[in-house]
């Protein structure tokens, strides 16, 4: 029979273990190794206390539900999370005078912003560019019309479809080529938001053809504009981004001028330290955005440069 003790040879000093004894200290040594390494991993008490990273969103005027929306700003703030290690909150409505907020809890480190105009002013105030999607889609403005019925090469403008406008009917329908919209007394621009940046473009394209701008009615949405032209067959010059008006041309309508615009941007403000601008930066450029990348309809992101903004803003201002 084995025994449960091990006995030194007779004369030996050395004390006695039994085999429950050698157990109870093989498990005491490995569970305090593993105590120690939970230690070493544990996070310290002031990363775990760390409040959130905020990160500001700007969509401009959004073709896309709010449901849409909500899964672009999931998707890409958590590329930020991932990136630097910390919890990000993000938030709508982002602007100017929410960037430039003073109190350091509320104090945005990150932004995606779709208006170049505001991207530009961003970059002017310190902020730094991280990555700007890939341009598949020539983002921009556009001016739109519709086909001239039987008339190939014509467009349509004017007439009593105007009223659902608010407008004179008196303004009588006729077929022109494109190149005579201009000065065309029975052209109407149809815009969405007074104010907002495609208004501003396109009253400035129409400038560079006309010495004075036609009427111009005002709805909330780039879907209203095409809405009103497709279902309610008001012949008016709308003005939406590509993102509306690839559906437009599709549907047999006219595209008349494009404006291109820089690209949607991610933005990190000037306090966030290098290292973090590059986690976030290689991190758009990799396989991690692949998510986010799907959400946004983009196929990627480059590095980008500011200057495009810059330019941008100067030719917007001239």
């Amino acid at each position: 029979m084995f025994s449960s003790h091990l006995h030194t040879d007779p004369g030996q000093t050395r004390p006695i273990l039994s085999f429950a004894a050698v157990g109870v200290l093989l498990v005491s040594l490995f569970c305090g190794g593993l105590a120690t390494r939970q230690a070493e991993a544990a996070p310290t008490p002031a990363a775990a206390s760390a409040a959130p990273l905020l990160m500001g969103f700007q969509f401009g005027l959004a073709a896309e539900n709010q449901q849409a929306l909500n899964v672009i700003g999931q998707t890409l703030s958590d590329v930020v999370s991932n990136a630097v290690s910390r919890k990000v909150l993000w938030l709508p409505n982002f602007d100017l005078k929410t960037a430039q907020a003073s109190s350091e809890a509320s104090s945005y480190s990150f932004a995606f912003v779709k208006p170049p105009n505001l991207t530009a002013a961003l970059l002017a105030k310190g902020w730094q560019l991280v990555a700007v999607g890939k341009d598949t889609m020539h983002f921009g403005t556009d001016l739109i019309a519709r086909q001239c019925p039987n008339q190939a090469g014509k467009i349509l403008v004017g007439g009593g479809s105007l009223s659902v406008l608010g407008l004179s009917t008196a303004v009588p329908e006729t077929c022109i080529s494109p190149d005579a919209v201009w000065n065309s007394p029975s052209a109407v621009l149809l815009a969405p938001q007074k104010g907002s940046l495609v208004d501003m473009i396109a009253q400035k394209l129409w400038l560079g053809h006309a010495k004075q701008l036609p009427k111009v009615v005002h709805v909330k949405t780039q879907n209203a504009v095409t809405g009103l032209m497709r279902d309610m067959h008001v012949a008016a010059i709308g003005v939406v981004t590509p993102v509306v008006s690839k559906q437009w041309l599709a549907e047999g309508g006219v595209l008349l001028q494009h404006q291109p615009m820089p690209m949607w941007a991610v933005l990190a403000a000037p306090s966030v330290p290098e290292d973090s601008v590059a986690k976030v930066r290689a991190d758009l450029l990799g396989a991690a955005s692949e998510r986010a990348n799907k959400a946004l309809g983009l196929t990627g992101w480059e590095v980008g440069s500011p200057k495009a903004y810059a330019d941008f803003l100067k030719w917007l201002k001239s």
